[in-house]
């Protein structure tokens, strides 16, 4: 017994020296998960009852769940069962299953990953001969611990291999003698990574050793645009290393900020004409003080102004009578549930719309995508963008020319029913057609 106990330890030792010898911290791989589940193979040499008989084996499994308190602190409840057939020469089998908790520390940050824990609960056995003062039971709970460790290996961001699992068991089992026993237990097994550690507590050089940067540049997708009509703003993060997180806020000297993330709109109602400047500002979530800034200027003119394309745009009753007749041949299409696909009406109204336009060369139209309330303004402003850009390519590849389309997401910010019903969401999924100067 004292010689594997032994035998364990080595490898745990091994283990631990590897881990300081192959650490590669820019690898996403060494992050801290919040949870973690594991389950594998189990195998126990014991002296289980009845009596202190020779040590046997039962083989079986466990499953164990940690929760991190920092990147080296975390708290892990296991169970695990075995089997053997056959113990002693009453010929009598034995299932013995353990239930434990307890604190575990763990050298995080590595490729290999050593960490020790002392389990406390119980122990149950069953099917087999427990001797008493005055007769026998077939089955028995006593109190157990578990002191122990082992090393772990990370492949992935989400998975690990536990390439050993070395524990001492002792049980206080009836055996008609001492009562006790004590066990050696072996497993292996994979280990499942949930959620992040972004604690101030994790040591920056325990998770990587670069420095960390961040370069941010945004761009509009008009520079001129009329008063009420939206502009949109979409913000570029690159990070070094590529897989860090990246927070987000906007300001403009005119006009309101709409949505959040790298992809924002400004909703331009009642603005004067002149130039106006939005700010970016992108910071490393782990890291607040690395950031960058971005600029992106516009112009807001009056539709009497911008419209130069017909003298006749300059009278709004003209300009209420083209659009009137823009608009009856040139219709939104609609479109499914989370989806961005041209459905079969869309289409056809598309190839109505790009008739129309084919016969009036001089009109642009700006194509909005819109979406339900259903969902994160983010994810929405993503998918309005996708339905605008379906409907501007549908345009095209039914022969309008692409320098005459451009497109804006509106996402779910500007609703034409508000209803919750699904003919009203039907409604605001829609890809929009604007006359555009």
């Amino acid at each position: 017994m004292l010689r594997s106990l032994n035998l364990a330890l080595v490898f745990v030792m091994v283990g631990v020296s590897a881990a300081i010898g192959q650490q590669r911290p820019d690898d996403p791989a060494f992050f801290v998960p919040r949870y973690s589940v594991s389950l594998g193979f189990n195998h126990m040499n014991a002296n289980a009852p009845p009596g202190q008989s020779d040590y046997f084996g039962l083989n079986g499994g466990y499953v164990s769940g940690d929760f991190y308190f920092s990147h080296w602190l975390s708290v892990e409840g296991e169970f695990t069962g075995g089997h053997a057939n056959d113990i002693s020469l009453l010929g009598q089998d034995l299932t013995l299953t353990t239930f434990q908790a307890g604190p575990k520390v763990s050298l995080t940050g590595h490729r290999f990953v050593p960490y020790g824990q002392i389990l406390f609960g119980g122990a149950h056995g069953s099917g087999s001969y427990f001797p008493t003062s005055t007769s026998f039971t077939t089955s028995a709970t006593s109190f157990a611990f578990s002191p122990g460790g082992g090393v772990d290996i990370n492949l992935t961001h989400r998975i690990a291999i536990r390439a050993v699992d070395a524990n001492y068991l002792r049980t206080s089992l009836p055996n008609g003698s001492t009562n006790t026993q004590n066990h050696l237990m072996i497993g292996a097994g994979i280990v499942i990574k949930f959620g992040e550690q972004d604690s101030p507590s994790t040591p920056v050089h325990m998770v990587d050793h670069r420095p960390r940067e961040i370069t941010f540049t945004c761009d509009a997708n008009a520079a001129t645009v009329d008063a009420g009509q939206p502009l949109q703003i979409t913000g570029h993060a690159e990070t070094e290393p590529e897989y860090l997180n990246v927070n987000y806020t906007w300001a403009s000297s005119g006009g309101a900020i709409v949505g959040s993330g790298p992809r924002v709109s400004v909703n331009t109602a009642g603005l004067a004409d002149g130039t106006y400047h939005v700010t970016g500002h992108a910071s490393l979530a782990s890291s607040f003080s690395t950031k960058a800034d971005c600029d992106a200027d516009f112009s807001v003119t009056s539709h009497a102004g911008s419209l130069g394309h017909d003298s006749n745009d300059a009278d709004p009753i003209a300009r209420a009578k083209r659009e009137a007749i823009f608009h009856e041949n040139v219709q939104d299409a609609l479109f499914d549930y989370d989806s961005a696909d041209i459905r079969a009406d869309a289409q056809t109204a598309i190839e109505h719309a790009a008739k129309y336009l084919q016969d009036n060369p001089s009109i642009r139209v700006l194509v909005g995508g819109y979406a339900d309330e259903r969902g994160s303004a983010e994810y929405n402003l993503a998918l309005g963008e996708e339905r605008a850009n379906a409907a501007r390519n549908a345009l095209i590849a039914a022969g309008v020319d692409a320098d005459r389309i451009q497109v804006i997401s509106f996402g779910k910010e500007a609703q034409i029913c508000t209803a919750e019903t699904e003919s009203c969401w039907q409604q605001n999924r829609r890809a929009a057609f604007q006359m555009h100067p």
